[in-house]
Order: structure tokens, then sequence, then C-alpha cells
């Protein structure tokens, strides 16, 4: 009876471990920062395993490609380093996985109601033209940044036209502009200009140094022209462009592993990739994407549903082992999916596909980020290709166009060459520098998370809008053509000496008295009207040059001696009434009485007035 009771009574007590022991699968559970710090590899494997009853009933999606999309028609495979442990979504995973798809409909009795599906393929339209907008974007950005991996494919055809142009057409018709040249210094001669002369030979042999060094190494000026620019937007970059991951900001254990070695056009579309696609992204997966439930399972329901560029090499490099790496995927896409059916119900709603126009909304979002993002990267970026590519045509067509231009009167086709290329110079240096600046911004604005959603997108677009006011694209695309608004560097040319006019009508009269050997200037009055009071026909001479050039005039006359005071001055402005009566008169006056002396005619002259 005593073992009989002992058995009943006992059994409850052996239950209360085997609950706990049931319990301490979820007590192993990574936490959030554990999921940061120790990766997701080792926190997948601390959770639960699916049933396999429930395997039945539930489908994972099947894993993207990381070209997959229109937004994977821009994206290349990474041509630097990627070994190292460092690698965020857009270097890793590419344009993969963004994209929505409904989970565990085939175990609801009831059957989805047909406007899920509707509203899940319309966010994922939306979510294509997204990644299409920052794939464009960033594609631009990477090949403006990385000349020789651009503009590799035109060497062959640069050093082949330079070379062409320069044995067919430098060569045998520029000894007939030498020739025309002669021709003209000794027609010029005539004019003895020694300083012409020298200036037009000095250019010729300018122009023939040029021509000829750049036809010999035709690639190499194109390549010293690209080395100089990157070397120097390198510095900028470093400087204020997106900056690398640091070995104190890695949670890798390796330190090694640490070493960032993305390029900064990639570190920047890492930036735009997470900022506009990825936070999206999860605000229609999950609901939020600042959610504890997001920032936990967010990153490892990404990488199941995508594949990165080591996982596509090593199906391609064995074929076999596409089905194993697509099932492990899967696997861990369950193994989540049931955990935030646990923890968070409401979130797991929003990945079975239930809230569709959720959906439609985080895609429409997308869109307008990326629009406002690429509006001025894109411009910067087709300015920074364009600069390059004008001066590798400007190498081909130097021999061509410097056979005329060796005739500095017929070199006007070479000074707009030589234009074009300071241009587009400087037109790389001034829009690398300002795209530098424009994604350092954003990279500020979207990892201040006290900022909301609609302020960083826009703050983005008023980044966007400052630089198009302070660049002027428009005006520098202008300019890339040889003519802009202001004065070109090679066509400069002094003003001319602006003509006294109307200004001539109120300069300075200087009288001398009589007796006095000095001059008194009276404001206000026709430099004609200058007049010696002891010289009688100069008074005669001044009132008749009233219709004189008044470009010879002259304009300030001082006296060669101190001022002193003098006996008196005679002012006579042009206004003066009966001033053409009194002209008349002087010219009319007979010749045969020079002994007058002013004093008299002046008093007829008053008398008459009078």
């Amino acid at each position: 009876m005593v073992l009989a009771l002992g058995t009943l009574f006992g059994a409850p007590v052996q239950a209360a471990p085997a609950a706990s022991a049931a319990a301490a699968p979820g007590d192993k559970l990574c936490s959030l920062e554990e999921w940061t710090a120790r990766g997701l590899d080792e926190c997948i494997k601390r959770l639960q395993e699916v049933s396999a009853a429930r395997v039945q009933c539930v489908s994972a999606p099947n894993p993207a490609a990381p070209d997959s999309g229109l937004g994977g028609w821009f994206v290349s495979k990474p041509t630097w380093d990627n070994g190292t442990g460092i690698g965020l979504r857009y270097s890793t995973y590419g344009y993969a996985g963004y994209d929505y798809t409904t989970y565990d409909i085939n175990c609801v009795q009831t059957v989805m109601h047909p406007d899920y599906k509707l509203e899940n393929t319309i966010a994922n339209g939306e979510f294509m033209l997204a990644a299409g907008i920052v794939g464009v974007a960033n594609a631009l950005r990477e090949r403006a940044w990385a000349p020789d991996e651009m503009w590799g494919w035109a060497d062959p055809l640069v050093e082949k036209a330079t070379t062409a142009l320069y044995k067919q057409v430098f060569s045998v018709f520029g000894v007939i502009t030498l020739a025309v040249i002669g021709v003209y210094l000794l027609w010029r001669s005539r004019q003895a200009q020694m300083s012409m002369a020298l200036t037009t030979v000095g250019w010729a042999l300018l122009v023939m140094v040029g021509v000829t060094a750049i036809a010999s190494w035709p690639v190499q000026s194109a390549k010293a022209a690209d080395g100089t620019l990157v070397s120097v937007l390198s510095v900028v970059h470093d400087a204020v462009g997106p900056q690398a991951i640091t070995s104190e900001s890695c949670s890798l254990p390796d330190p090694a592993a640490c070493e960032d070695h993305r390029p900064p056009a990639v570190r920047a579309g890492d930036t735009a990739v997470d900022a506009l696609l990825y936070r999206n992204w999860l605000r229609g997966a999950l609901g939020s994407a600042d959610s504890e439930t997001a920032k936990k399972y967010g990153p490892a329901l990404y990488r199941a549903k995508s594949l990165s560029w080591q996982d596509v090499a090593a199906i391609q490099d064995d074929p076999a082992r596409r089905d194993g790496i697509i099932r492990a995927k899967q696997s861990d896409w369950m193994k989540v999916a049931e955990q935030i059916k646990t923890e968070d119900p409401e979130a797991y709603e929003y990945l079975r596909g239930t809230k569709g126009m959720e959906r439609i909304g985080a895609g429409f979002v997308a869109i307008l980020s990326a629009v406002c993002y690429a509006a001025f990267d894109v411009v910067a970026s087709l300015l920074v290709l364009l600069g390059f590519l004008i001066i590798r045509w400007a190498v081909v067509a130097a021999p061509a166009l410097g056979t005329v231009g060796l005739l500095r009167p017929a070199s006007a086709g070479l000074r707009r060459l030589v234009n074009s290329v300071l241009a587009a110079l400087f037109n790389v240096l001034i829009f690398g520098t300002g795209a530098a600046v424009y994604l350092f911004a954003v990279d500020l604005i979207m990892s201040t998370s006290s900022l909301a959603g609609w302020l960083q997108v826009t703050l983005v677009l008023l980044c966007g809008a400052v630089g198009w006011m302070l660049l002027r694209p428009y005006r520098r695309i202008t300019q890339l053509g040889g003519g802009s608004s202001g004065t070109s560097l090679l066509t400069a040319r002094p003003a001319a000496p602006a003509t006294a006019s109307s200004s001539n009508d109120r300069m300075p009269a200087t009288v001398v008295a009589p007796g006095s050997t000095s001059s008194t200037t009276v404001p206000e009055a026709r430099p004609e009207l200058s007049v010696n009071a002891e010289d009688p026909a100069s008074v005669v001479r001044a009132e008749a040059r009233g219709g004189a050039d008044p470009v010879r005039a002259e304009a300030w006359r001082s006296p060669d001696v101190p001022d002193s005071s003098p006996a008196y001055a005679v002012y006579r402005p042009a206004s003066v009434p009966h001033q053409a009566n009194t002209r008349a008169e002087a010219r009319t006056e007979p010749a045969s009485e020079p002994s007058r002396t002013t004093e008299s005619r002046r008093s007829e002259t008053w008398a008459e007035r009078s």
C-alpha cells in the first residue's frame, strides 16, 4: 500500500523536471545583442527544429540570386576582395530578396482571400521599380569612380584611332599648314611686328610638340589624367565619403576579418540599399523596421531568401550543391518564422501576407525614397563619366584639329577642344567632391535613428536640391561643349578701353590767367574750352573746336608748377545760353582785326546779351 501510494503521489513530482527540461531550449535562445555579436548561424542553431508534419503544411520561399530582378540588371559581381567577414547586404547579396511571398496558407482550413495575392503582386512591382532606381544610381557611381573598369574597353580604340589620324592627317597635311604659316609671316613682315611673328612661331611649336606627345602615348595620356583625378577623388572620398568599417566597430572574433576592402562607391551603395530597400522591406514583412522582432530576426529572414555571391560561385563550381544550399536556407526560414509566430503573432500576420495594403504602402515609400536619393546622385555620376569620356575623345581628335590649329588665327577648333578638356577636368573634381559630400550626408541622415522615416526622406531630398542649386549641372554640361556663360581660359581677351562720350561734357577746363604761370582747373566744363588769356587766337580756336572729336579731348591736365592764386578765371560751360551765337561770331570775325583783345570781345558779347 505504501509503494502504491508513493507511485500515485510521486508522478507529479517527477513531471516538474520534465517541464523545466522542455523549457530549456527556450532559455538558450539568443538575445538581441547575441544575434549581432555571435552571428546568425549560431543563433539559428539554437532555434527549435520544425516538425515533419509542419513542414508538409508550410512552404518556404526559394532564395533569389544577387542579380535577379530589375535592379540586378545593373549589378555586377564584385571585383574587389570579399574574402573577409566584412559584407553588408548590398555588397554580399546584391538586390536579391526584395520581394514578398505568402507563407503558412496551405495549413489554413479556409482559403485565403484572393485580394492578398493581388496586393502582394502590386507591392512586389513597386519594390522592383525601387530596386531598379537604386540600381541605376549605384551602378553609375561605381563606374564613374573607377574609370579603369569603365573605359578599359576603349583603350584599343583610342590608340588605333589616334595613331591613324597622326600618320594620315597630321604628318601629311601638317606640312602644308607649316608652309601657310611661312607665307603668312612673310606677308605680315611688312608691318615689322616682331612680337606677332614670335607668337605665331611659338604657337606652332607648342601645338606640334603637344600633338606629337599625345600621338606617341595616347592611352598613357588618358590614363595619366584618370590617375590624377582618381587620386584626388580618393582623398576626398576617404575624408568625407561613406566611412569604412573599422576593427573597433566590427564584432567578428578574428581581427583580420574586420579589414574593410570595399571601395567608397560600394560603401555608398551599402548605405543606400540598407536605408531605402531593406528597411522598407522589413516594414512590409514584419510590420516595422525598428521593432525588436525586426532587429532580431530580420537579417536572418533576408539571408534565408537570398543567395550571396559566394553561394552563386559555389553552385557554379559544383552544381550538385545547389539543392543542399537551397534546402538549408528554406530550413532557416521556417525555423525563424516559427519563432516569430511564438514571440510576436502580430508580426507573423505580416509575414504570412495578410497585410497586403501595408505592403503596398511600404513599396510606395521605397519608390519615393529611391527617387529622392537618386535625383542628384545619378546626375553627378553622369557628369563624371562624361568628363572621362571627353578626355579620351580629345586625345583622338587632337591630331586632326592640331593640323589646322598650327596656324594661330585658325586655331579656334583646337582652342575649343582644350577648353572642353579643362571644363571636363573641373567637372570631374567638382561633382566627384559634391557626390562624396552628398553621400556622407545621406549616410548621417539614414543612420540617425531619432529621425522619423518621412523626415529622413525629406532631408535627403533637400540635400539633393541644395546640390542642384549650388553646382548647377545643366550649366556645367554646356561648359563641356567649349562654350560657357563665363569667359573661357584660352579665348580671354583684354577689354577695350572705355571711350568717353557723355562724360566729356563734364570734364574740367584749365584756364591760365594773364601774368601767371599756373592754371586753374574748373569742373563741369568741356576740355575744348581750355584757353590762355594771353593768346587771343586761342579763344577763337577753342570756340571753333566745339564739334571736335570728343575721344581725342584731354581728360585732366595738372600744372607742372605748384598752384598759386590766379588773378581771375573764366568759366564757360556748354549749357550757357546763346553759345551758338557767340561761336558763330567768333568764326565770322574778320581776320584783319587780330589786335582786338579778349577783354574787348568779352565786353561786346555781354553787351549783345544784355
